[in-house]
This record gives structure tokens, C-alpha cells and sequence, in this order.
């Protein structure tokens, strides 16, 4: 699922809502049919995936990703196990014994997503992981993340304000906008048959064209259009004028 909307609509809040850090102000937050609203981040079963990586500089990439497990009190042989298996999946073998400062972004962000992996969770929290990394740095990681998400299995919520982004990697999309959800569905369905008129405008560039109309009764006593702008009436499809008819009832 990937939400999607301009800045400031409540992308963030709504993942820091799931992840238990803050507390909603009406609602109820269900993972896996659980009601777990009131329950401590440390108590869900959540990895969340913050934009600006925030790995530990002291720390090497084996350091960063084992750190949640060894929190945990996990062996040194399962810790390892877990680890491996994460590098193998995000391909950073290579670079566990490097620290964050001789990282480029995009293995930053590896080392990120590779962190969250090793918990295992139920639901993994994206917030714009890919955001600060150039154009086909961010084309590599897209491609990479869709993959990881096939090969983990686990319901992913992704963040971000890229329409590209949402489009190509979203089964569903939820358009937010000042804090309100105004459409869910796939891409598909958000960009043929915008709910209303934010979602008509944003989804796209450029956005759909609005014309302003006055409607009328035309031929045979069917709805038409009127257009000023352009001086002439154009009648209503069938379709369009069985909806407005079954509104009005």
C-alpha cells in the first residue's frame, strides 16, 4: 500500500500512528486483526524505515543490522544467521564491515531496510526511503524494494509525495490531503476515475482540465452540458446520466 499526497497532509503521522509513536486521536490501529492502539511501539510488530536512514555512526553496516536482535538478546550464531540472510536479500555482503560515513545513499539506505528485516515483522513502514537519493539511484531502489517486498512477504506501507513512485509500485494507493483520505484504490482506478476534484488535479502531469459547464435539458429531454467557454453544448453519455439520475433519487 502506498500513501500518497503533498507535504503536510499526514503521510508521516498516519506510519508513526501504526508504529505506536503517537497515539491517534479517534480510531482504532488492527495489525493482523489485533487491536493494538494502545500498545507501546516496543510491543507491535512493526519495522519502521525512517528517510534519513538513522543508522548509529559508530557502528559497521553488520553493526547497524544486527542491533535490534542483539537488543533482543539473540545468540551470536542466530544474530549472524539473520544478518547473513538479510545482506544476501539486499546484496551488501560486501559492505557489513564498512560504517555509515564510507557508505554511498543508497547503501545507507540498504543498510537501513536490512536492519528492519532481520525482525521479521508483520508490517514494515516506509517513510520516502528513497527521497534524498539521486534520480537513478532512486530508479535502482524501486525496482529493489518491489522485489523485497515479493521475496519478504510482509505488508509494506509506503510513504511518499512521487506519483511515479506510487504508480509503479503500489497494488494500492491511498491519496491523502490535509489529514483527510480522499481515494483508495489501484493505480489504475486513481488516475481513470478520480473520486473528486484533489485527486483529479493532483494525480498526473499535468492534472486533468477543469471546464466550467452549466447543465441543461437537451434533445429527447437528456442531460447536456453547456460549455461557455467554448460556446457550444455537448450531451452527457449514457452511463454519466444514469449516475446523476440515481444521485438525485
Amino acid at each position: 500500500v502506498v500513501l500518497l499526497g503533498p507535504s503536510g497532509c499526514g503521510k508521516t503521522t498516519t506510519l508513526r500512528c501504526i508504529s505506536g509513536l503517537e497515539t491517534p486521536d479517534d480510531g482504532k490501529i488492527l495489525i493482523d486483526e489485533e487491536d493494538v492502539t494502545n500498545k507501546r511501539a516496543s510491543q507491535r510488530d512493526v519495522a519502521f524505515v525512517f528517510q534519513l536512514y538513522a543508522l548509529y555512526p559508530h557502528l559497521t553496516a553488520y553493526g547497524n543490522i544486527a542491533f535490534p536482535l542483539v537488543a533482543q538478546g539473540l545468540s551470536k550464531k542466530r544474530t549472524r544467521q539473520e544478518v547473513d540472510r538479510a545482506a544476501q536479500i539486499l546484496r551488501i555482503k560486501h559492505i557489513l564491515n564498512k560504517k555509515p560515513r564510507e557508505l554511498s545513499g543508497g547503501d545507507m539506505q540498504r543498510v537501513a531496510l536490512g536492519r528492519a528485516i532481520v525482525r521479521r515483522p508483520k508490517v514494515f513502514l516506509l517513510d520516502e526511503p528513497i527521497g534524498t537519493l539521486d534520480a537513478k539511484f532512486r530508479e535502482e531502489m524501486r525496482a529493489e524494494l518491489k522485489k523485497l517486498h515479493v521475496d519478504i512477504g510482509a505488508t509494506t506501507v509506503y510513504v511518499t509525495h512521487d506519483q511515479v513512485e506510487a504508480m509503479s509500485m503500489g497494488d494500492r494507493v491511498v491519496i491523502m490531503n490535509l489529514g483527510v483520505l480522499q481515494q483508495v484504490g489501484t493505480p489504475h482506478e486513481v488516475y481513470n476515475k478520480p473520486k473528486n476534484l484533489f485527486v483529479a488535479n493532483f494525480i498526473g502531469s499535468p492534472g486533468m482540465n477543469f471546464i466550467s459547464c452549466k447543465p441543461l435539458k437537451g434533445p429527447g429531454g437528456k442531460l447536456a452540458l453547456r460549455l461557455p467557454v467554448v460556446n457550444t453544448t455537448i450531451a452527457i453519455p449514457d452511463e454519466i446520466q444514469r449516475i446523476i439520475i440515481d444521485k438525485k433519487k
